[in-house]
């Protein structure tokens, strides 16, 4: 009897072994499935806050560019005022103003909106006048060193190292020059002509343009392209005029913006220095030296040519990167 209870006993001990395996089992099956629903939770929460944060990111940018696309309407005016000054003001102001009875640096007054400068002319009529002459030279200054800079840009980019070499040490020792000094230098020899003033002032701005075009032409990016190109039979013109050209567009767009500004401001100064145009002309940068030593007297004769020229510059540089901008998101 005793041994059939113990037999009973270890029986019962067998039976009751599985059922706490399966019990264990089913526990661990349980917390294996809590696992999964657990990781989909923290998953579905994580893509939801990814969601709010793109919502987040849209309505930044969103505002990023309303707020940039206000910007042309402050270039376009900083710009538009001083060119169509430049451009119309000429046939809105008419002939010669009658001088009789004007008194030098005279304010603003009845028959004289911005008064008069120290020579006793109509300060309004100058400054229509004046800005055809600023923005003419500048833009004939830039036209210069951009035809000469883009050409030997590209020449010394080319595979030949001898040319290339040759061409970027003659000009960096135009580069040594410093522009004023050689104006001042022309100024001495007599050379004190308006087409003189463009011509030198458009040449120092070759080696600056050439070494734009050669970093970029020598990029890494394009470099392989054009190996590609000549791989493929290209010649000279097509690679050079037209995969290139394409290439530099938009940082020659952009160096242009900021080298119109350097060129205005190097003709503006060999004007008020005296080493350009005579002291009678009417461009703003003469005016502005002229009517100096009246500022305080007569402060609209230097302060409205002065903001056309300041409202010239800053206005080109907004556009043009307003422009590039555009651009850039268009692709």
């Amino acid at each position: 009897m005793k041994v059939r209870e113990e037999d009973d006993g270890v029986r019962a001990q067998g039976t009751a072994g599985p059922a706490k395996v399966r019990g264990t089992a089913d526990g661990v099956k349980a917390q294996g499935t809590a696992g999964p629903a657990k990781v989909r939770g923290t998953a579905d929460a994580e893509k939801a806050r990814g969601t709010a944060d793109a919502a987040k990111a849209r309505e930044a940018a969103d505002a990023v560019r309303i707020g940039r696309s206000r910007r042309p309407w402050a270039a376009l005016v900083l710009l538009g005022v001083p060119v169509l000054a430049a451009l119309l003001g000429p046939w809105a102001a008419g002939g010669e103003p009658s001088a009789e009875g004007a008194l030098p640096s005279r304010p603003p007054g009845a028959g004289h909106p911005l008064g008069t400068d120290v020579l006793g002319r109509d300060v309004l009529w100058l400054v229509l006048h004046g800005g055809a002459s600023v923005l003419g030279s500048a833009l004939a200054a830039l036209a210069v060193g951009m035809a000469a800079g883009v050409p030997l840009g590209l020449l010394a980019a080319g595979p030949r190292r001898g040319l290339d070499e040759a061409v970027m040490r003659g000009l960096d020792l135009l580069l040594a020059f410093p522009g004023l000094l050689v104006l001042m230098t022309l100024a001495a020899t007599g050379h004190r002509d308006r087409y003189w003033l463009v011509a030198v002032a458009g040449v120092l701005q070759i080696p600056a343009v050439a070494r734009l075009v050669r970093g970029a032409a020598l990029a890494p990016g394009s470099r392989t392209v054009v190996e590609a190109l000549r791989m493929q039979g290209r010649g000279w013109a097509y690679i050079h005029l037209r995969h290139l050209t394409r290439q530099l567009a938009a940082p020659l767009a952009t160096d242009a913006g900021g080298r119109f500004s350097v060129v205005l401001y190097l003709l503006a100064s060999a004007n008020f220095l005296g080493l350009g145009l005579p002291a009678s002309s009417p461009d703003w940068a003469v005016l502005i030296e002229r009517n100096s030593d009246a500022l305080f007297t007569q402060p609209a004769a230097v302060l409205v040519p002065a903001g056309l020229l300041t409202a010239l510059c800053v206005g080109g540089n907004l556009l043009v990167d307003r422009t590039l901008a555009r651009a850039r998101r268009g692709r």
